[in-house]
């Protein structure tokens, strides 16, 4: 299968999920809307499973150009992270996949995507903890923190702003000040 087709399966994927919801979202229909047979889109992903786990890897690709590119335009670890974290969160707000995660999408709140970012969260977290790790360490060297324990620091950003996510409690700019503000208590602790 050529890129191409993998892309436009996907773009049909979102565009169904944007009109009508996950819940409609069938192998036939997307083979209907790409012109391709049902087979391919069962080829190219294996399952309707399949098929969300590749939106939201693809969706992570989005969040993670606004992770590099935040980070990027700050002078130190705190503020990196951030605006990184607020960025995210931001447009975690405007996503079509995370909406319909939430289930701010009317009569949608399908489990399948949230099992991708909870249980089954293993390949988006460790794709996650990998950019933002480099950045830090591109960016703001020298840590005070050892590599396993940037490592670690890290994954429970991951995991706070996946969190924060799903399950929203305060406007973005508020919790991405709270995590700032407990990696500037690991980083202080790390010093000391």
């Amino acid at each position: 299968m050529t890129a191409g087709v993998h892309e436009r399966l996907l773009d049909a994927a979102q565009d169904v999920i944007g009109s009508t919801g996950w819940s409609t979202v069938t192998m036939a229909r997307i083979a209907d809307v790409v012109g391709v047979s049902r087979q391919t889109v069962y080829n190219e992903f294996g399952t309707k499973h399949g098929l969300a786990e590749q939106l939201a890897m693809r969706e992570l690709e989005r969040f993670l150009g606004v992770v590099r590119e935040r980070m990027a335009g700050q002078v130190d670890i705190i503020g990196g992270i951030r605006a990184a974290c607020e960025g995210v969160l931001l447009m975690g707000e405007q996503s079509l996949l995370v909406r319909t995660i939430v289930g701010s999408l009317p009569d949608e709140h399908d489990t399948e995507f949230l099992t991708i970012l909870t249980t089954e969260s293993g390949e988006i977290v460790e794709s996650a903890v990998a950019v933002v790790k480099q950045c830090v360490v591109d960016l703001y060297p020298p840590s005070p923190l050892t590599d396993a324990e940037l490592e670690v620091a890290v994954e429970v950003v991951v995991r706070l702003v996946l969190s924060a996510i799903t399950r929203p409690s305060k406007p973005s700019a508020d919790a991405a000040a709270d995590i700032a503000w407990i990696v500037g208590l690991a980083l202080k602790g790390a010093q000391d």
